[in-house]
């Protein structure tokens, strides 16, 4: 006996398997007054996961419906044989500088049915879920259009909407390597951004005509109220900008 009065054991002693306590009893956890219910099987299957995760619905849009457009879709599937008739144009910039936006308005000046409801875009490029989920694009969509010249000479134009985003920047630069041209969208608030000018390097690099489209002219307006002079100083500044960068 220790001190105490308790039976001495040793700390050699040979105990059983079936002698042996791992864990505390219920009773000894909740005590005497609460009930507790013992299962001796699972009556949840092992292919069945504790937590489930929660389960995002991945889609993409296409279409079986062509819209109407305000010519005849023979006439635009001729110009696929004339290849001197073609043009692959990529559409780059910033994020959040407007280019999806600024295709939505090439689609609803060629198409009769296209309408943008409650002043909302529609965001006709981004088919994936996540690029509308995140409001973002991701990948780089081709869309075809037939579009005039001052001229009124038509050409079959192959737009290619590339992400703004520095992380999808390999986008951007694949769609350079198929393409004739590159739209350059800059927002006129923002003026010439970092990635706007290694989007124009990467242009320069590929030998590509280079067009610039500035892009949210309101906002000089609206949220910075700038009077006429100062927003053509702020106009000029952005051109200034990117000639300097194109020397």
């Amino acid at each position: 006996m220790d001190e105490n009065g308790r039976p001495h054991i040793p700390t050699n002693q040979v105990v059983l398997h079936e002698d042996k306590k791992y864990y505390a009893s219920a009773v000894e956890v909740y005590g005497e007054d609460v009930e507790t219910l013992v299962m001796e099987e699972d009556a949840q299957p092992l292919t069945e996961p504790i937590i489930k995760s929660v389960k995002l619905r991945r889609f993409q849009a296409q279409e079986f419906d062509l819209p109407e457009t305000v010519y005849q879709k023979e006439f635009m599937a001729d110009f696929t044989t004339k290849p001197e008739l073609i043009r692959n144009i990529a559409v780059a910039g910033h994020f959040g500088h407007g280019k999806t936006t600024f295709i939505d308005c090439l689609m609803e000046q060629t198409h009769t049915e296209f309408c943008r409801f409650d002043d909302k875009d529609v965001r006709y490029t981004d088919v994936l879920y996540i690029e509308q989920q995140r409001g973002c694009s991701v990948k780089a969509t081709p869309i075809s259009l037939l579009m005039e010249t001052t001229r009124q000479k038509t050409y079959l134009t192959n737009v290619i909407d590339t992400p703004g985003h520095v992380n999808f920047a390999d986008e951007a630069t694949a769609a350079f390597r198929v393409s004739d041209g590159v739209v350059i969208v800059i927002d006129a608030h923002e003026g010439v951004m970092m990635n706007t000018e290694r989007l124009m390097k990467a242009a320069m690099t590929e030998g590509l005509p280079i067009t610039i489209c500035i892009n949210k002219i309101d906002r000089l307006i609206v949220e910075l109220k700038l009077p006429p002079a100062d927003a053509y100083a702020k106009l000029r500044y952005t051109i200034d900008q990117v000639n300097v960068l194109l020397k």
